[in-house]
């Protein structure tokens, strides 16, 4: 989640600073290292942090648009999951559903 309001924030930035001359596009990406770390077992998802890095392109709207969509579906997803497993916990701890 912190990694999604990290990406939130750098593509908020993009499209407000479109027409800055100089700007260039900040990006955010942590779904590799995350893949990685599923994928070995080994590491704690935890202690995993999002890779910000400035390109050598400038913003465009409808990428920035794009990606946008496309991250807050993503955090949704992530929030909606971490609802039921919480839910699950709770249900385990007090024997009933709410």
């Amino acid at each position: 989640m912190q990694a999604y309001s990290a990406r939130l924030q750098g593509l908020a930035s993009n499209v407000a600073n479109l027409d800055t001359p100089g700007y260039r596009r900040i990006s955010v990406s942590f779904e590799d290292e995350l893949q990685d770390a599923r994928r070995s077992g080994n590491a704690d998802p935890g202690t995993l942090t999002a890779e910000v890095s400035v390109e050598d392109r400038p913003a465009q709207l409808e990428d920035e648009l794009m990606e946008l969509a496309d991250t807050q579906m993503r955090s949704q997803l992530a929030s909606r999951a971490l609802h039921e497993h919480f839910s699950r916990v709770r249900t385990g701890i007090t024997g009933r559903a709410l």
